[in-house]
């Protein structure tokens, strides 16, 4: 389940919990056209509890972020239990 505030639109942070609702990444949608500008992105907050890893991949838009961006995930749980949250 993700949690997305409106009022952090559009980069965030909005918060993905797991099934059993456990908090298990903090995820920020980062512009293109700030990546573009070279914008720097630091002090990245995040609802709680350490960063294991981080993930960046691009995203074309979707409803809610319609604009071309970039996910920055950042996993509070390890890379071998990412699967227990997309399924």
């Amino acid at each position: 389940t993700l949690y997305v505030d409106p009022k952090t639109l559009p980069v965030g942070p909005f918060l993905a919990y797991d099934r059993d609702g456990r908090l298990a990444s903090t995820i920020y949608m980062v512009p293109v056209e700030d990546i573009q500008a070279q914008k720097k992105l630091d002090d990245l907050k995040t609802a709680g509890g350490k960063v294991d890893h981080v993930d960046m991949y691009f995203n074309a838009g979707h409803p809610g972020v319609e604009k071309p961006h970039y996910h920055v995930v950042l996993w509070h749980i390890a890379e071998a239990d990412e699967a227990r949250v997309a399924k």
